[in-house]
């Protein structure tokens, strides 16, 4: 799948379907026109993504406002899973990779089952360490995004896929939509490949910029291109108005071509772009990383003074709810057995204070 010799360009549809099956099909031959190497989707179920209450979202574009029901409008944006078999035909016949992003285990099999060759963590799973231990028990190639994660929460993922293999890549990427250009901070590109020598690097872009952003990646190092696409900008839903349409997603591959070519002959460094080297959660990521960052909440009414067993909690996103603890403790009540000292209400986040009332 991913070359060495050149960048790996990941056209990522996301949910800008529109639950449409040939919207699908038609990004696909979008993706393949331009010579992208790989189209991406997203594959999740709005059950494993957030609490039914995770509370209304009211926001805006350049054009238009939104509000609607969280857990209602992920459900209108998923990927039903009889799609799956052609759409991965489609990119068979494409002759171009199919990848998705996954947020659960049994999307992860379900995937892998019907043919996918390596998996897309999003940056809003890369805390979630249960998921990605059993991601990387396939031993297939794992390209994570990392945007408004820490140095030390990479490091801790790492670590965990190194336990099976060594076939990771690390993407730059600013949780943003869009992000402006001096918020990409395309100096990390060269952090994580210092701070992670044996793993690849690459870069999500978020900017609604068509290739500024990603042939300055590449002059820096990014072995792998990843960028949201649509077939119109107008289209509705959240994530076409920054996302590139198709003469322009072929003006990006024709320019990462080119910048290939000159990266090894001191290409010029755009500083407004390369912004900062440190890895940390930016001020302006700070707002979608409480919303999407994963946590453990109650996948069931936990009585008071019951045991609380790993199948009554369920690894979500907060949306507006508050926090649970990270879903890296899930451990903690496989290896001990703990009992609730208050009722905690089915999608309520399961907190410390929770577990140890005073």
């Amino acid at each position: 799948m991913i070359h060495k010799n050149k960048t790996y360009i990941i056209a990522e549809v996301g949910i800008n379907h529109n639950g449409s099956l040939d919207n699908c099909l038609r990004l696909i031959d979008v993706s393949a026109a331009a010579g992208c190497d790989c189209v991406k989707f997203q594959y999740f179920r709005a059950a494993g993504l957030y609490p039914r209450s995770a509370g209304k979202l009211d926001w805006q574009d350049k054009n238009k406002k939104y509000s609607y029901d969280i857990y209602s409008a992920v459900e209108s944006f998923e990927m039903p899973p009889s799609w799956i078999r052609p759409v991965v035909d489609y990119c068979r016949k494409k002759r171009i990779d199919f990848l998705a992003s996954v947020f659960d285990r049994q999307g992860v099999d379900f995937l892998i089952s019907r043919g996918m060759r390596a998996i897309k963590i999003a940056s809003t799973a890369l805390t979630n360490i249960p998921l990605l231990e059993h991601c990387a028990r396939f031993k297939l190639p794992l390209i994570v995004s990392t945007g408004a994660a820490t140095l030390s929460e990479i490091e801790e993922a790492v670590a965990c896929i190194n336990k099976f293999h060594d076939k990771i890549w690390l993407l730059q990427c600013t949780l943003k939509y869009p992000a402006a250009p001096q918020q990409c901070n395309l100096g990390a590109i060269k952090t994580l490949k210092s701070a992670f020598p044996g793993c690849g690097a690459g870069f999500s872009d978020h900017t609604a910029l068509v290739s500024r952003a990603a042939v300055q990646a590449v002059y820096l190092g990014a072995g792998i291109i990843e960028k949201h696409i649509t077939l119109d900008k107008q289209m509705p839903g959240p994530d076409h108005f920054f996302a590139l349409e198709p003469e322009e997603l072929k003006q990006m591959v024709r320019e990462i071509r080119t910048a290939e070519k000159k990266k090894n002959r001191g290409a010029p460094i755009d500083r407004v772009l390369y912004g900062s080297t440190e890895k940390k959660v930016f001020e302006y990521e700070r707002y979608l990383r409480d919303f999407c960052y994963m946590a453990i909440y109650a996948k069931n009414d936990i009585l008071k003074d019951s045991r609380i067993k790993c199948g009554d909690l369920a690894i979500l996103r907060p949306g507006k709810k508050p926090r649970g603890i990270d879903p890296k403790y899930m451990e903690f009540f496989k290896e001990f057995r703990v009992f609730s000292p208050v009722n905690i209400k089915k999608g309520s986040p399961v907190t410390w204070r929770a577990i140890f009332h005073e």
